[in-house]
């Protein structure tokens, strides 16, 4: 699944909701137009029956024309409300006699002193010669249309929300996936590269010693054993890793002993000292003691550390301090490397997770180290917190409670 994949889909999804949207609209708005349409068929109705019966009272629609016409407004009202209550299509009017001989000039009115909201007028012949004509202007109710149309438009509204959602989290749960399947791809290759190389140069190590005799040569000899050594020592330390982070569902084990803080970020960072050109900084007070895993801890401060002398392009430095806060124990590692983008930040916990460096990856890794420093730390019931700035460094906030 690539991006072109995900990019039409996402089309489609928005071009599905929005005609889904354009039909609703369109299928609420054709419901509004019929009951409206009704409503005036209703008032023409009454309007029609009442002219007959009020102004041409012999008259036979469709087969005996009127004889006499007696037009009076007051008799029509008198009529044609009671029509509009029958047909339930009661409501404000006003309506006009015009002389269509003499350019429909006003000969009779009936009005209302209020002003007629949504006004519709009707012309309705009287006479058959077509001399005189009913010129009627009544307001329509759009108010009770719409509040008789409140469920269908709510059930309009909740489907296309319903639907927008469910899409919406779909198209999430889709590039969630794609996100992971990236990450295991991406961990599967780091990872190999990661045991092939000291696999590798410990085999180089035993050949040299099989092939150059170097076994004749003590001092050689235990060069290449002690690279042997350290190579298979950094490899079950890979191995371990990968165990640790319960990459099969195992929870971080837990072995809690009461210790002095300094000397565990003493043993930390001794080795960095001797291995590594960095400048390491450690404030801590030698009274300080914590109740905590010792193995796990100590990974997790060697996580941290190592993260900040592999991300750096300049001499790194680093700083580590420990305090008491209350009940807790606050521990800070800060560091000058590269820093961390923000839209990184709330990922950089989850598992198989590696902030993007484009094509160049000029630090390997399988995204295990900080999901399962995030692990130990929950397992202590404490919190493990970054803040960084692309270009001057970041910050990562251990905080554990004292008594374990």
């Amino acid at each position: 699944m690539n991006r072109i994949y995900f990019r039409n889909l996402s089309l489609v999804v928005v071009a599905s909701l929005t005609l889904l949207a354009g039909v609703q609209c369109w299928w609420v708005t054709k419901m509004y137009h019929e009951q409206e349409s009704d409503f005036e068929r209703r008032v023409e109705s009454a309007a029609y029956k009442s002219v007959y019966k009020s102004f041409r009272m012999d008259a036979i629609p469709g087969l005996v024309a009127a004889q006499r016409i007696n037009i009076d407004l007051d008799d029509f009202a008198l009529t044609f409300d009671p029509a509009l209550l029958e047909l339930d299509a009661m409501t404000v009017w006003q309506a006009e006699i015009i002389d269509r001989t003499m350019e429909n000039r006003v000969v009779m009115r009936r009005r209302t002193e209020e002003e007629l909201p949504h006004p519709r007028t009707t012309l309705i012949e009287i006479d058959d010669d077509g001399v005189f004509a009913l010129r009627l202007t009544y307001a329509r109710p759009v108010e009770r249309f719409w509040g008789e149309m409140w469920v269908l438009l709510l059930s309009s509204v909740a489907i296309v929300v319903l639907l927008a959602v469910v899409l919406t989290h779909l198209v999430k749960t889709m590039m969630r996936q794609r996100t992971l399947e990236e990450m295991r791809r991406d961990f599967t290759h780091n990872i190999t590269h990661e045991l092939k190389t000291p696999l590798s140069v410990a085999v180089t190590a035993t050949d040299a010693l099989r092939n150059f005799s170097a076994e004749a040569d003590v001092e050689r000899r235990s060069r290449y054993l002690e690279i042997v050594e350290n190579q298979l020592t950094q490899l079950s330390a890979m191995v371990e890793r990968i165990l640790s982070v319960s990459v099969e569902g195992r929870e971080v084990s837990h072995n809690p002993t009461r210790f002095p803080l300094r000397e565990l970020l003493e043993e930390v960072t001794v080795g960095i000292r001797m291995e590594q050109t960095a400048d390491i900084t450690l404030s801590c007070d030698e009274q300080l003691s914590l109740t905590a895993d010792r193995f796990h801890l100590r990974n997790l401060l060697a996580t941290l550390i190592d993260n900040a002398l592999k991300y750096t392009d300049k001499r790194p430095q680093i700083h580590l301090s420990a305090k008491q806060q209350e009940e807790s124990v606050v521990l800070t590692i800060s560091d000058n490397g590269h820093g961390i983008a923000r839209e990184h930040l709330e990922h950089l916990f989850e598992k198989f997770y590696r902030v993007p460096q484009g094509d160049v990856q000029s630090v390997r890794g399988y995204g295990l180290g900080l999901y399962y420093a995030r692990q130990v730390a929950e397992r202590h019931h404490g919190t493990l917190t970054v803040e960084s700035r692309v270009g001057v460094g970041s910050t990562f906030t251990l905080k554990l409670p004292a008594n374990g």
